[in-house]
Protein backbone atom coordinates (compact mmCIF):
# COMPACT_ATOMS: atom_id res chain seq x y z
CA UNK A 1 0.00 0.00 0.00
CA UNK A 2 2.63 2.55 1.04
CA UNK A 3 4.31 2.27 -2.63
CA UNK A 4 0.68 3.31 -4.16
CA UNK A 5 0.45 6.41 -2.17
CA UNK A 6 4.26 7.45 -2.97
CA UNK A 7 3.16 6.84 -6.56
CA UNK A 8 -0.08 9.31 -6.02
CA UNK A 9 1.72 11.80 -4.45
CA UNK A 10 4.05 11.48 -7.34
CA UNK A 11 1.45 12.25 -9.68
CA UNK A 12 -0.01 14.66 -7.89
CA UNK A 13 3.10 16.61 -7.59
CA UNK A 14 3.87 16.26 -11.48
CA UNK A 15 0.67 17.89 -12.11
CA UNK A 16 1.52 20.36 -9.85
CA UNK A 17 4.99 21.69 -11.47
CA UNK A 18 3.11 21.34 -15.03
CA UNK A 19 0.78 23.73 -14.15
CA UNK A 20 3.54 25.49 -12.27
CA UNK A 21 5.34 25.39 -15.67
CA UNK A 22 2.30 26.36 -17.36
CA UNK A 23 1.91 29.45 -15.33
CA UNK A 24 5.39 30.16 -15.91
CA UNK A 25 5.37 29.98 -19.38
CA UNK A 26 1.76 32.32 -19.68
CA UNK A 27 3.16 34.94 -17.08
CA UNK A 28 6.04 34.50 -20.04
CA UNK A 29 3.97 34.99 -22.98
CA UNK A 30 2.30 38.02 -21.26
CA UNK A 31 5.24 39.86 -20.60
CA UNK A 32 6.75 39.08 -24.09
CA UNK A 33 2.51 40.62 -25.45
CA UNK A 34 2.99 43.11 -23.16
CA UNK A 35 7.04 44.51 -24.15
CA UNK A 36 5.54 43.77 -27.95
CA UNK A 37 2.77 45.91 -27.25
CA UNK A 38 4.90 48.62 -25.58
CA UNK A 39 7.57 48.73 -28.78
CA UNK A 40 4.74 49.37 -30.82
CA UNK A 41 3.35 52.21 -29.07
CA UNK A 42 7.00 53.51 -28.57
CA UNK A 43 7.27 53.60 -32.65
CA UNK A 44 4.12 55.49 -32.48
CA UNK A 45 5.51 57.89 -30.36
CA UNK A 46 8.68 57.85 -32.54
CA UNK A 47 6.24 58.55 -35.63
CA UNK A 48 4.65 61.67 -34.08
CA UNK A 49 7.67 63.02 -33.38
CA UNK A 50 9.27 62.82 -36.31
CA UNK A 51 6.20 64.03 -38.31
CA UNK A 52 6.20 67.18 -35.91
CA UNK A 53 9.94 67.73 -36.78
CA UNK A 54 8.45 67.31 -40.14
CA UNK A 55 5.82 69.89 -39.66
CA UNK A 56 8.16 72.68 -38.00
CA UNK A 57 11.01 72.07 -40.75
CA UNK A 58 7.36 73.06 -43.03
CA UNK A 59 6.84 76.29 -40.86
CA UNK A 60 10.27 77.30 -40.87
CA UNK A 61 10.79 77.00 -44.81
CA UNK A 62 7.47 78.72 -45.01
CA UNK A 63 8.27 81.64 -42.38
CA UNK A 64 11.85 82.17 -44.93
CA UNK A 65 9.17 82.16 -47.84
CA UNK A 66 7.25 85.24 -46.11
CA UNK A 67 10.42 87.10 -45.01
CA UNK A 68 11.91 86.89 -48.72
CA UNK A 69 8.32 88.45 -49.65
CA UNK A 70 8.37 91.22 -47.36
CA UNK A 71 12.05 92.07 -48.37
CA UNK A 72 10.73 92.29 -51.88
CA UNK A 73 7.83 94.47 -50.99
CA UNK A 74 10.46 96.59 -48.96
CA UNK A 75 12.44 96.94 -51.83
CA UNK A 76 9.65 97.77 -54.09
CA UNK A 77 8.27 100.45 -51.57
CA UNK A 78 11.70 102.17 -51.80
CA UNK A 79 11.38 102.26 -55.25
CA UNK A 80 8.25 103.90 -55.61
CA UNK A 81 9.13 106.27 -53.03
CA UNK A 82 12.04 107.31 -55.42
CA UNK A 83 10.35 107.44 -57.99
CA UNK A 84 7.30 109.41 -56.23
CA UNK A 85 10.11 111.86 -55.36
CA UNK A 86 11.63 112.39 -58.64
CA UNK A 87 8.36 112.76 -60.08
CA UNK A 88 7.28 115.66 -57.01
CA UNK A 89 10.52 117.46 -58.03
CA UNK A 90 9.79 117.14 -61.90
CA UNK A 91 6.50 118.83 -61.19
CA UNK A 92 8.13 121.79 -59.23
CA UNK A 93 10.05 122.44 -62.00
CA UNK A 94 7.39 122.29 -64.43
CA UNK A 95 5.58 124.72 -61.83
CA UNK A 96 8.33 127.21 -61.69
CA UNK A 97 8.64 127.43 -64.85
CA UNK A 98 5.07 127.85 -66.35
CA UNK A 99 3.75 129.02 -62.60
CA UNK A 100 1.68 131.72 -64.54
CA UNK A 101 0.06 129.28 -67.19
CA UNK A 102 -0.29 126.61 -64.28
CA UNK A 103 -1.78 127.61 -61.27
CA UNK A 104 -5.36 125.80 -61.94
CA UNK A 105 -3.17 122.53 -62.54
CA UNK A 106 -0.93 123.44 -59.53
CA UNK A 107 -4.05 123.22 -57.54
CA UNK A 108 -4.99 119.54 -58.39
CA UNK A 109 -1.53 118.54 -58.47
CA UNK A 110 -1.39 119.95 -54.92
CA UNK A 111 -4.68 117.85 -53.98
CA UNK A 112 -2.97 114.65 -55.81
CA UNK A 113 0.42 115.27 -53.85
CA UNK A 114 -2.17 115.23 -50.47
CA UNK A 115 -3.59 112.31 -51.51
CA UNK A 116 -0.09 110.66 -52.71
CA UNK A 117 1.25 111.39 -49.25
CA UNK A 118 -2.00 109.65 -47.15
CA UNK A 119 -1.83 106.71 -49.93
CA UNK A 120 2.07 106.78 -48.79
CA UNK A 121 1.76 107.02 -45.00
CA UNK A 122 -1.54 104.84 -45.17
CA UNK A 123 1.42 101.86 -46.98
CA UNK A 124 3.95 103.00 -43.92
CA UNK A 125 1.44 101.86 -41.39
CA UNK A 126 0.48 98.90 -43.70
CA UNK A 127 3.94 97.45 -43.76
CA UNK A 128 4.28 97.85 -39.93
CA UNK A 129 1.16 96.12 -39.58
CA UNK A 130 2.10 93.37 -41.58
CA UNK A 131 5.98 93.23 -40.00
CA UNK A 132 4.08 93.30 -36.26
CA UNK A 133 1.76 90.08 -37.55
CA UNK A 134 4.78 88.40 -38.78
CA UNK A 135 6.73 88.86 -35.83
CA UNK A 136 3.64 87.84 -33.39
CA UNK A 137 3.24 84.43 -35.60
CA UNK A 138 6.68 83.71 -35.62
CA UNK A 139 6.81 83.86 -31.86
CA UNK A 140 4.16 82.24 -31.69
CA UNK A 141 5.04 79.46 -33.82
CA UNK A 142 8.21 78.50 -31.83
CA UNK A 143 6.43 79.23 -28.43
CA UNK A 144 4.36 75.82 -30.06
CA UNK A 145 7.53 74.21 -31.43
CA UNK A 146 9.25 74.67 -27.91
CA UNK A 147 5.96 73.20 -26.69
CA UNK A 148 5.59 70.40 -29.07
CA UNK A 149 9.42 69.22 -28.70
CA UNK A 150 9.06 69.17 -24.48
CA UNK A 151 5.78 67.20 -24.81
CA UNK A 152 6.87 64.55 -26.99
CA UNK A 153 10.56 64.49 -25.09
CA UNK A 154 7.59 64.05 -22.07
CA UNK A 155 6.05 61.47 -23.49
CA UNK A 156 8.58 59.20 -24.98
CA UNK A 157 10.53 59.67 -21.08
CA UNK A 158 7.73 57.86 -19.83
CA UNK A 159 7.29 55.33 -22.16
CA UNK A 160 10.71 54.39 -21.50
CA UNK A 161 10.15 54.61 -17.41
CA UNK A 162 7.04 52.62 -17.57
CA UNK A 163 8.46 50.05 -20.23
CA UNK A 164 11.79 49.76 -17.82
CA UNK A 165 9.55 49.15 -14.71
CA UNK A 166 7.44 46.79 -16.08
CA UNK A 167 10.09 44.79 -16.94
CA UNK A 168 11.46 44.82 -13.26
CA UNK A 169 8.32 43.60 -12.21
CA UNK A 170 8.18 40.71 -14.49
CA UNK A 171 11.84 40.19 -14.07
CA UNK A 172 10.74 39.96 -9.93
CA UNK A 173 7.84 37.78 -10.48
CA UNK A 174 10.28 35.57 -12.71
CA UNK A 175 12.70 35.29 -10.06
CA UNK A 176 10.52 34.77 -7.32
CA UNK A 177 8.53 32.38 -9.65
CA UNK A 178 11.58 30.45 -10.41
CA UNK A 179 12.89 30.45 -6.72
CA UNK A 180 9.33 28.95 -5.55
CA UNK A 181 9.76 25.77 -8.26
CA UNK A 182 13.33 25.14 -7.21
CA UNK A 183 12.22 24.81 -3.73
CA UNK A 184 9.29 22.52 -4.83
CA UNK A 185 11.70 20.38 -7.18
CA UNK A 186 14.26 20.09 -3.94
CA UNK A 187 11.28 19.52 -1.66
CA UNK A 188 10.23 16.78 -4.10
CA UNK A 189 13.54 15.00 -4.29
CA UNK A 190 14.14 15.16 -0.61
CA UNK A 191 10.97 13.07 -0.39
CA UNK A 192 11.50 10.53 -2.78
CA UNK A 193 15.28 10.29 -0.66
CA UNK A 194 17.44 11.82 -3.30
CA UNK A 195 19.65 14.69 -2.29
CA UNK A 196 19.43 17.39 -4.98
CA UNK A 197 23.13 18.25 -5.06
CA UNK A 198 24.01 14.43 -6.62
CA UNK A 199 21.94 14.82 -9.39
Amino acid sequence: MPPKKKKGKGKKKGKKKDDAQLELEDSYKRTMDEIAALKDHLAIRREFTRRAKSASADISKKMEETEKILELQKEDQKSINADMTRQYKTMQTEMGLRIHQLETELGRTRSQLSATEAELKKSYEDRKKMVDERDTIIKDLKLKIDSMEKAYENVLREALENLISKLDLARQKWEEHSSQIQSKNKQTLLEFGLNPLDI
